[in-house]
């Protein structure tokens, strides 16, 4: 029948492709022309987050003035000085972000609960990198694995071959 060569053939198709290469690898391929369109639009993002976190700084600097100025012990200072904290950590965390992203982190949750209760995070928010992958390798992306949830054997097909939908609704139908 036409209709299944034509199915077969986008079996074939379907099963020959490739896992898309990491941000990276696709940009170290690209010509100059799309790199400098790319950093030309980053540099305007960049600069926005840098003016947020300058802004969240000032006002943090604020809250902290307020806590010194309000009664020692009062209910107001120390609400003051846990809204001030609650934004330092919270900028420490942003930071140990977009640092991870570079170090390779798979999972930056879980990496920075773990940098977080290992001591491995200063006062300044800066990340010991090295101690954390000798520490907790795991939560580092390897190259050549296999992106996490692909289930199988790792070599980038599906468990049991090349099956696809069609394949599976001509076997129920005895085909």
């Amino acid at each position: 029948m036409p209709g299944d060569e034509q199915a077969g053939t986008t079996e074939n198709a379907a099963t020959t492709q490739t896992a898309p290469p990491d941000f990276e690898t696709w940009l170290q391929a690209q010509d100059e022309t799309v790199k400098g369109l790319l950093d030309g639009h980053t540099k305007g993002l960049k600069s926005a987050l840098d003016a947020e976190r300058d802004a969240r700084k000032g006002f943090e600097k604020q809250v902290r003035e307020l806590a010194k100025a309000a009664d020692a012990g009062s209910a107001a200072q120390k609400q003051l000085t846990e809204m001030a904290d609650a934004m330092t950590a919270r900028d420490v965390q942003m930071q140990f972000y977009d640092e991870a992203h570079s170090q390779g982190v798979s999972n930056l949750k879980l990496a920075y609960l773990a940098a977080t209760d290992a001591g491995l995070i200063d006062q300044r928010g800066r990340v010991n990198w090295e101690q954390m992958k000798k520490s907790y390798p795991e939560l580092f992306e390897v190259a050549g694995r296999s992106p996490r949830g692909d289930a199988g054997t790792g070599t980038g097909s599906a468990p049991g071959g090349n099956i696809d939908m069609n394949t599976i609704i001509r076997r129920a139908a005895g085909r």
